[in-house]
């Protein structure tokens, strides 16, 4: 047999994309978004509060109202869409991926269902260990059904997307209840009624308060958590058309999204925000109002976001090389939030391991009595760590621990 004859080796499949081959933009995206997320969690770690808006816990400090309000406007009810947006975009690059290399559906398939029922053991210990407002379990959960939908006609998706938009819209009411369920007598809410774990005195104690409050959230996703499916729906089908890989084809499209999306979010998430700054006061009657726009325009925004940072780390064609990838080499601080956003898992669960120590009562117990203001700058620090160790892991070319386990499970061990 000569050299031509030889059979040409099969295209190796199901194997993680290498970090290198990685697109920029939605790991940029990822990094930067996990700040967002430690600020929209943080709050959850006080106890001993009665709660107001947005069920954000009530304190006297001068500053807690304005730091409420900021973290209203830019990261409650946005940071996690945006995060489904991109969970969508990557499930189906990676469908995208394996179909280039030749794995036959099945098989694509199994990898992918195989990914999400390994997600949702990863969100039952972090639920379960660490805090029970987990969203990995959620977006498992939807992960499986999505790839029912992965390769859906666009019509299809369409009309399940709208679907779910319109259900994360009515969703948003829940939120919105605080008045009304304050205005009932006895009915007040406070921090132990709705996370008792966050004040429990002992590690067990809250492992087995967390696993109830867990348990409890799994069971109401396909009642609160359905709308999430409205961005990964959205990530699916801006991944067929490559736009965080390719931003510089699609300037305009971008642009406008990111033009209107943005002063949307803001100005839907006004009403709170006022609201929570105090000045102006809600009536219990208008609060779920409030609060479903509040939702919506959330929605939007973190899609905006996606759109904005595309723009911003890749979108001028002037940066597209003859092989039609990014020529120009990323700046150090997209550099440093991809490093972040490849190891997004380790740094989503550190954020809720330095929580723990730093505000539970078996911890440094600052949970009883800090206010919102000093929670929030612990969440940023944290979230300036979590870069910080990520750099280091990305200049020694290491994955996260968090992602070289998942890696190892859904992949299996390979050279």
């Amino acid at each position: 047999m000569t050299m031509d004859d030889q059979p040409s080796p099969r295209p190796t499949a199901l194997a993680p994309t290498p970090r290198a081959d990685r697109a920029l933009a939605p790991d940029v995206a990822r990094g930067l978004v996990l700040l967002g997320i430690a600020v929209a969690n943080v709050p959850f770690f006080l106890y001993g509060r009665e709660l107001g808006i947005l069920f954000k816990p009530v304190t006297d400090a001068a500053a807690d109202p304005w730091v409420n309000a900021l973290v209203a406007t830019l990261a409650d009810n946005r940071s996690y869409p945006l995060f489904a947006l991109l969970f969508g975009y990557g499930l189906t690059q990676i469908l995208l991926r394996e179909s280039e290399r030749g794995t036959e559906w099945p098989d694509a398939r199994q990898l992918l269902l195989r990914r999400n029922l390994w997600l949702i053991a990863f969100g039952a210990a972090h639920g379960v260990l660490l805090f029970f407002g987990d969203i990995l379990g959620t977006y498992g959960l939807l992960g499986l059904a999505f790839v029912l939908l992965i390769r859906a006609s666009g019509r299809t998706l369409a009309i399940v997307g709208w679907a779910s938009f319109a259900f994360l819209v009515l969703a948003g009411i829940a939120e919105g209840l605080s008045g009304l369920l304050s205005s009932i007598p006895g009915g007040g809410l406070s921090t132990a009624a709705l996370f008792g774990s966050a004040a429990a005195e002992s590690y067990p104690l809250a492992v087995l308060a967390r696993a109830g409050e867990w348990t409890l959230g799994m069971l109401s996703v396909p009642f609160g958590g359905l709308g999430l499916l409205a961005p990964m729906i959205l990530g699916l089908w801006a991944a067929r058309r490559r736009v965080l890989e390719e931003p510089w084809r699609h300037r305009r499209s971008l642009g406008l999204v990111a033009g209107i999306g943005m002063p949307l979010s803001v100005l839907g998430a006004l009403p709170i925000a006022l609201a929570l700054a105090g000045v102006i006061e809600l009536s219990p009657i208008a609060e779920p109002f409030a609060a479903m726009l509040h939702a919506a325009t959330g929605a939007i925004g973190g899609g905006a976001a996606v759109a904005l940072i595309a723009l911003i780390v890749g979108g001028r064609a002037s940066a597209v090389g003859v092989d039609g990838t990014s020529a120009r080499p990323a700046g150090p601080i997209a550099r440093v939030l991809a490093a972040l956003g490849q190891r997004s898992l380790t740094g989503y669960l550190l954020q809720s391991l330095v929580f723990v120590i730093v505000f539970a009562p078996y911890g440094f117990a600052l949970g009883g009595t800090a206010s919102v203001a000093v929670a929030t700058q612990v969440a940023v620090i944290t979230w300036l760590g979590t870069l910080v160790l990520a750099g280091a892991l990305a200049a020694a070319d290491r994955p996260g621990p968090a992602e070289w386990l998942l890696r190892r499970a859904v992949y299996g061990r390979r050279r």
